[in-house]
């Protein structure tokens, strides 16, 4: 999606219509960071939000329906909010030929003085700002910066306000129509041409006019040149006064994806779907919510590989230790080769040459026994039975820490499970518990939204049931809504929800109750493309919080199984 100035004024137009004699009752910033301008008193219309991203790409102003947060804000919308509050939309207006809004607001005291203010946003791509002048005086900005880091502009609280500077021509006449000849059939190219011969003109309508000007045969550059410039000077001409009205909004569609808007005709689109509006401002929320429903999804795609990564690394460092550990654990050979070492020293102690590196023993040729040759054959024993006794004795820790690993490992399991199917608040409990497994504090993290409810079903019998869908959701669901003798459900030895049945108070669970609850954990678990899944159920006083484990890993006891059918 592109702006320009003339789309800029469009907005203006629109935004004086919906705010004008409003007055502004809040300012802050939105949930996803917006700046905004709550204007109430609007005659038959509520309230109104004017909603601003000066710093998106493209920076746009919008009208949305969201409230500002009430989250703590920053210095300079604090500042802006005590100039702007309780005063009276005036008017709102665009720089001729730039991406500059202004809305002037004005107040009168009880005594009849007046005092006037504008709200400048200055909508420009990578430069984009938000400021509140007095007369020529800059109040506050969202952006500051001084002489020193801009020689061309600066912008400072008490400082002068002078607009950005507009765009100036770099070809004249002679060095376009050379430029169009070099280009030839590179569209691209002849476009960069027009727009460096005439920058007022916006990239959408230069683009257009060369999609116009391909479509007629052309002897040279210099009569394709002179046509460039005459339609240039009458779309400029055209567009150059006020409006007198809103005349129709031009949107064009790749699938039901919206492309491109303009308030004049594009000829590059000409292959799109392409529709008339009456307005401009909900077509650009509609490509903004768009746009930040792909980025949001993107960002939760990338943080879903980076979390699986993770997790498949500490899975290799997890897999490699318990080998390790699993063969000293079933090293009985080495443990009886160091007891067989110190009887035959004991044995033979006689036969051991002082300051010997190694012993074989005569009763014994296949062993080779290494000596310190500091020591004699009796403390040379002593070293061998010390050894025998460490490793023996290493046994139960081996078999403790081994049971710790594989607690860790199947939680790794159930961790990449949930990443695999979880949103963004799903992927930031799966953070943290993995952050828990490596023995780190977990870091505090912003919420993503509002939660989700835990999915809940109600059954024609009376009966309940809820469906865990994130470690979090898994531990809520058996650790504090089920009770004792609620029936628990889990796919057998498969990552997947916890399903608690809450029968009808005073009764017995109903085969179908169980059977759908059944379902729903072998829908809700990896083996949800299997046509039949075993699901174990128990009561839920029979299921506890595994040591070494994360949140949502679970043992239980006497549980029967049933079979669970995935549904779609």
């Amino acid at each position: 999606m592109t702006t320009d100035w003339i789309l800029t004024r469009r907005i203006a137009l629109e935004l004086e219509r919906a705010l004008r004699s409003g007055r502004v009752i809040d300012v802050g910033l939105l949930e996803d960071g917006r700046f905004a301008v709550r204007v109430g008193g609007l005659r038959g219309r509520g309230d109104a939000t004017l909603a601003v991203d000066a710093f998106g790409s493209p920076p746009l102003a919008t009208l949305t329906g969201q409230d500002i947060s009430l989250a703590a804000d920053p210095g300079w919308t604090r500042a802006i909010s005590a100039a702007l509050r309780g005063m009276r939309v005036l008017g709102v207006r665009a720089r001729p030929g730039d991406r500059v809004v202004v809305v002037t607001l004005r107040t009168s005291s009880r005594f009849g003085v007046t005092s006037e203010l504008r709200l400048v946003l200055e909508l420009i791509p990578r430069f984009g700002n938000v400021l509140v002048v007095r007369d020529r005086t800059i109040v506050a900005a969202a952006k500051q910066f001084s002489p020193a880091q801009n020689e061309a502009r600066s912008i400072q609280a008490g400082a002068p306000y002078a607009p950005p500077p507009l765009p100036q021509p770099s070809l004249d006449h002679a060095g376009f129509t050379a430029a169009l000849a070099a280009a030839g059939t590179d569209a691209r190219a002849a476009a960069r041409a027009l727009g460096a011969f005439a920058p007022q003109l916006p990239r959408l309508l230069a683009e257009s006019l060369i999609a116009e000007a391909a479509a007629i045969p052309w002897p040279a550059a210099a009569p394709l040149a002179a046509w460039l410039e005459k339609r240039t000077a009458d779309i400029l001409s055209s567009t150059g006064g006020e409006p007198d009205g809103l005349g129709d909004v031009h949107a064009y569609y790749r699938a039901e994806k919206l492309v491109a808007v303009h308030v004049l005709p594009l000829a590059q689109f000409a292959g799109l779907r392409h529709e008339l509006g009456p307005q401009l401002l909900p077509l650009l929320a509609q490509a903004r919510a768009a746009d930040d429903d792909v980025q949001a999804s993107s960002k939760v795609e990338r943080r879903r590989t980076l979390l699986s990564s993770r997790i498949a690394k500490r899975r290799s460092a997890l897999v490699a230790e318990q080998a390790s550990v699993e063969g000293k654990r079933d090293d009985a050979a080495g443990r009886d080769r160091l007891r067989a070492a110190g009887d035959a020293l004991h044995t033979h102690a006689g036969e051991v040459p002082p300051g010997a590196a190694a012993f074989v023993p005569p009763t014994q040729p296949d062993l080779i026994i290494e000596l310190d040759p500091e020591l004699d054959a009796k403390a040379n024993a002593q070293a061998y039975f010390a050894r025998y006794r460490k490793a023996s004795d290493a046994l139960p820790h081996l078999e403790r820490r081994l049971a710790t690993l594989a607690a860790r490992l199947t939680s790794l399991e159930e961790l990449a499970f949930e990443t695999e199917r979880g949103d963004a608040a799903t992927l930031d409990d799966i953070a943290a518990a993995l952050d828990e497994l490596d023995g780190k504090r977990a870091p505090a993290r912003p919420a993503r939204g509002k939660p989700r409810a835990i999915l809940r079903f109600e059954q024609p019998s009376g009966a309940r049931i809820y469906v865990g869908r994130s470690p979090r959701e898994n531990v809520e669901v058996t650790f504090r809504i089920a009770r004792p003798d609620d029936l628990w459900f889990h796919a057998r030895n498969i990552p997947g929800s916890h399903v608690v049945l809450q029968a009808p108070d005073g009764g017995d669970a109903a085969d179908a109750d169980l059977d759908f609850a059944a379902n729903l954990a072998a829908t809700h678990s990896r083996a949800r493309s299997a046509p039949r899944v075993d699901i174990d159920y128990t009561e839920r006083k029979h299921v506890r919080k595994a040591r070494d484990g994360a949140p949502g890993l679970v043992w239980y006891t006497d549980a029967r199984t049933r079979v669970g059918r995935p549904q779609s």
